[in-house]
């Protein structure tokens, strides 16, 4: 029997209805394997101009207080490894992260509303828009440091205003992922977006590093605009994913006579929406798995420029050569998505279906192993022993998969028509994370070089306890509604499934669903 007609029988529109006209014709797989091309140019042009743009950052810096004066260009960086110099290129660092993450939080439901209703692309596009603006502010602030100060780079992040920021670009991301993918390829689908990010993660760090050892770092992060405007090009190859159901509805919606009514109108629907939205933490195991997404953004911020910034600093090493543990990194995140989380998704998937459980619980497994990996590789990131450092980062890498399991597992509790809701929640979460990650990094990191010694892994060493906290007891102790992880009897069937795929909220077998209460008045 088929799960869908089954339970929804003729209420569920026939499939080609729920299909963009742009997406006829296209396999889902590759929508998605556009999808992550796209995000490959974006990542790779990030961590491309990642470490160039600390190098020249920490160089303005320097010229500024340290070294007055100086007519080379640039500065020795041995010269630059001062406390002071160090200290204050953090917390640039973790301020424009802060600033990024606030103004994603004070837009994304006016995004989110927005890519409901004139679809995913254009979101993307103005997320590049604002990227690339942000970008060369940063890059007109570094040239012109004669003139302007290096605290002018906070300006930066107001660019995000135009397209909403990182928040914004993964929820439209993974919005545009699940209009396409069935439920059971939903996490292939995210993973493939992650995986597009962790490639990009790899070439750009390697390409950097090598150009900057040969050549001004000026090369390598102008080249990172260059790719930046691929991935913009990149648009035109992808269809619009949103359902044209969602359109037609946005069609038959109040059009007013005057801009002022029109702002008031669109004003109340997003507050409508971010009410609908909180309405969902009403399951209480959805609330608790929300807190996991509190972590990506530290535990990503702790392994990108700040990890580069902290090898230079404790072994004094050069940017450049800290900068290729990052390839380790990446090299690390593809193995793992390419092997290892498919083999023992496969592996959990068939133990759980032969104790008639659901995919769901091999979810579950993935996200506990993932947290234990994250937490035991900040604690090794903390040593004072540089081998034990790249241990822990490739313990730490294993549980880079976190996010999006997680994704998934929250994707089984809600209905299909509420996923921007919830990716939009979960992106708001993430940027809650970021809003205090960036100035509690860069504050351990100075604490710690004032202390000197083993306390120089304090930021890691913090981390791994904000982890405990939010990845592990979670993971462990949160109680999932008792149909999640069970199967359905006679149809195979997830009761919980038909809960979370009745139209408009409603249950199609009411009060005979054992997973109707998490998502009634009951819960």
């Amino acid at each position: 029997m088929d799960e869908t007609t089954a339970l929804l029988g003729s209420q569920s529109p026939p499939n080609d209805a729920r299909v963009p006209p742009s997406c006829r014709g296209r396999k889902p797989q590759t929508i998605v394997l556009l999808l992550s091309l796209l995000v490959l140019f974006l990542s790779c042009s990030d961590s491309l101009s990642a470490v160039p743009s600390t190098r020249l950052l920490e160089d303005a810096i320097c010229r500024r207080y340290t070294v007055r004066n100086a007519t080379e260009a640039p500065i020795d960086e041995q010269s630059c490894k001062a406390d002071s110099v160090q200290s204050e290129l953090a917390y640039l660092k973790g301020l424009m992260d802060t600033l990024e993450a606030a103004i994603g939080l004070l837009v994304a439901f006016p995004y989110a509303a927005l890519s409901d209703k004139i679809g995913r692309k254009p979101i993307l596009l103005l997320f590049i828009t604002g990227y690339f603006l942000s970008s060369a502010w940063n890059a007109l602030v570094i040239y012109r440091s004669e003139t302007l100060l290096p605290h002018t780079v906070l300006f930066s992040p107001a660019f995000f205003l135009i397209g909403g920021g990182r928040c914004v670009v993964i929820s439209a991301l993974h919005s545009a992922v699940s209009d396409v993918t069935t439920d059971d390829h939903r996490a292939s689908g995210f993973l493939a977006i992650m995986f597009g990010t962790l490639a990009g993660s790899f070439i750009g760090p390697v390409v950097s590093s090598g150009l900057m050892q040969i050549t001004s770092p000026w090369v390598p992060y102008l080249i990172s605009f260059g790719i930046m405007l691929l991935g913009a090009a990149m648009l035109l190859l992808i269809p619009e994913t949103l359902s044209p159901r969602k359109l037609d509805a946005d069609k038959q919606e109040p059009i007013d006579d005057t801009t002022r009514s029109m702002l008031n109108w669109h004003l109340r629907r997003c507050v409508a929406q971010l009410k609908e939205s909180l309405d969902l933490l009403r399951q209480p195991a959805l609330a608790v798995l929300l807190v996991t997404f509190l972590a990506p953004m530290p535990m990503m911020a702790a392994t990108s420029q700040f990890f580069v910034q902290y090898v230079s600093k404790r072994f004094e090493w050069s940017l450049a050569a800290a900068g290729y543990l990052l390839s380790l990194r990446g090299t690390v995140n593809m193995l793992l998505l390419l092997v290892i989380l498919p083999g023992l998704s496969t592996m959990l998937l068939s133990r759980a279906t032969a104790k008639g459980r659901s995919g769901a619980a091999k979810d579950r497994v993935l996200a506990q192993s993932s947290a234990v990996a994250l937490t035991l590789g900040c604690l090794l990131m903390a040593s004072d022993r540089i081998y034990v450092v790249v241990t822990g980062l490739v313990v730490n890498t294993l549980g880079a998969g976190l996010a999006a399991v997680c994704r998934s597992l929250a994707a089984y509790l809600v209905s299909a028509h509420h996923t921007a809701k919830l990716q939009t929640l979960i992106g708001m979460t993430e940027a809650l994370g970021s809003l205090f990650a960036g100035p509690a990094l860069a504050g351990m990191l100075s604490a710690g070089m004032k202390s000197e010694g083993a306390w120089m892994g304090l930021p890691y060493l913090g981390l791994a306890a904000f982890l405990s906290l939010t990845t592990l007891l979670p993971l462990f102790f949160v109680r999932f509604p008792a149909g999640l992880t069970a199967q359905a009897s006679d149809d195979d069937t997830d009761p919980a499934f038909a809960c979370a795929r009745g139209l408009d909220g409603g249950c199609p077998l009411g009060s005979h669903c054992p997973g109707h209460a998490p998502f009634g008045s009951a819960a």
